[in-house]
């Protein structure tokens, strides 16, 4: 048995309920899975999963996935089992962009489920043009009161740090504070209509014009609007990755590893990319892709190249007490 938690609605899915993929590595090992829907917050593992882990409690589950910034800090606490290398032997096939961020040397201790864009989502029936700057986003006329953005404090100030010309991986607390002073006036002056990760449904329906949005959510909405665009920033845009990570203590490590290693086959991986829709982490698994859905096969968004890759930038690993100050000042600025 496996016990795995993940994001909700963040696998291979059919009509009936049932998770292909999972059904597929029962059927190949004989270990069942059970599988659940736990999060809907990057928050939520460390409540759910750090605090039992920091009293010395098995957490009830044996593998997650988990935010790049949030794995960071289960390994900053020794939080995270490390990996046996006789098992995990696909691990060789991670991205080499993947392999060393948050931390040098990631696959020991986690690897990728996927990966994301953060950039600017737009319906071209209302917007009539790409959107193409946070600067843009927050202050033109045609876009008054039709604007959304993630609830993310990283996503949507990492966006805001680009365009004023600062670095998400290196920024000052006046540059903070700067950006957030811009998030602020846009918020004051009625610019933005919707702060939530739940805003496909309304872009795609023209609720929302445009907004701060994940690349795998708007090429997935494309299958409810066609027309759907998705924006790379003239200020650059922002990359990160969940992680499946092993807890410690976990009875059923080795089970748990099985499965890690299951999806970075590239059969696999690719048919968890044709519902996911987000970067594909597995080499390899854009040949195999073709076998799925040739189209797919092109998307630049779940198969970047190196270029494309290196252009998108990583927010800063935040120690608790710059996390707290940060994430509050962005939830007061929005109203969460």
């Amino acid at each position: 048995m496996v016990r795995f938690a993940n994001w909700y609605d963040y696998i291979d899915t059919s009509a009936g309920g049932g998770h292909p993929t999972l059904a597929e590595f029962t059927h190949q090992t004989g270990v069942q899975v059970d599988y659940t829907e736990l999060f809907a917050d990057a928050d939520q593992p460390i409540g759910l999963i750090a605090a039992p882990l920091a009293v010395g409690r098995e957490p009830g589950y044996d593998l997650i996935v988990t935010a790049d910034w949030v794995l960071a800090e289960f390994l900053e606490h020794g939080w995270a089992a490390e990996l046996s290398p006789q098992v995990l032997s696909q691990a060789w096939r991670l991205l080499p962009r993947f392999r060393s961020w948050p931390i040098p040397g990631l696959p020991h201790y986690a690897l990728p489920w996927q990966g994301g864009f953060t950039g600017i989502g737009y319906n071209p029936t209302l917007t009539r043009r790409p959107v193409t700057s946070m600067t843009e986003l927050l202050t033109a006329p045609d876009l008054h009161g039709r604007v959304s953005l993630v609830s993310d404090m990283r996503d949507v100030m990492g966006l805001l740090l680009l365009d004023q010309g600062s670095d998400p991986a290196s920024f000052t607390d006046h540059e903070f504070d700067t950006a957030l002073a811009t998030l602020r006036h846009a918020i004051t002056a009625g610019q933005v209509r919707l702060v939530s990760n739940d805003y496909i449904v309304a872009l795609a329906k023209g609720t929302i014009a445009a907004g701060v949005a994940w690349s795998g959510d708007i090429l997935r909405a494309r299958q409810l609007n066609p027309a759907l665009g998705f924006a790379w920033p003239k200020g650059g845009g922002m990359l990160w990755t969940d992680n499946m990570m092993i807890p410690a203590l976990t009875p059923a490590r080795t089970n748990a590893e099985r499965l890690m290693n299951f999806y970075y086959q590239p059969h696999v991986a690719a048919q968890l990319a044709v519902y996911n829709r987000f970067i594909c982490p597995v080499l390899g698994a854009q040949a195999a892709m073709r076998q799925f859905d040739p189209g797919l096969a092109a998307e630049r968004y779940i198969f970047p190249s190196p270029e494309l890759l290196d252009s998108g930038h990583n927010f800063k690993i935040l120690n608790r007490v710059l996390a707290t100050r940060y994430t509050t000042a962005f939830q007061g600025a929005v109203g969460l």
